[in-house]
């Protein structure tokens, strides 16, 4: 089984033209890892110039993970990363 990671629309376009991806289970680091080496355009987007994730809010099953332990949450088979941009305006 895996880690189902849901996209919006939006993001279509960084996996592929898909809204979902899968991941083998391990830590939310270690699947954004696999993904990267996978879909180019997620890994250049992911980071920013400092090497730090931004413009995007990540949950884990429903729950925000910069919360609780961000890359290094434990993901199991069966759960759901859902990966969410950061809207700018003024």
């Amino acid at each position: 089984m895996a880690v189902t990671v849901i996209l919006p629309g939006s993001l279509k376009d960084w996996f592929d033209g898909t809204d979902e991806v899968s991941c083998r289970p391990d830590t939310l680091g270690k699947c954004f890892e696999d993904l990267a080496a996978r879909y180019p355009v997620f890994a250049s987007k992911l980071y920013d110039e400092q090497g730090n994730i931004s413009n995007l809010l990540i949950f884990v099953n429903g729950d925000n993970a910069a919360k609780g332990k961000w890359l290094a949450t434990p993901l199991a088979d069966g759960d759901e990363v859902g990966i969410i941009p950061l809207a700018a305006g003024g």
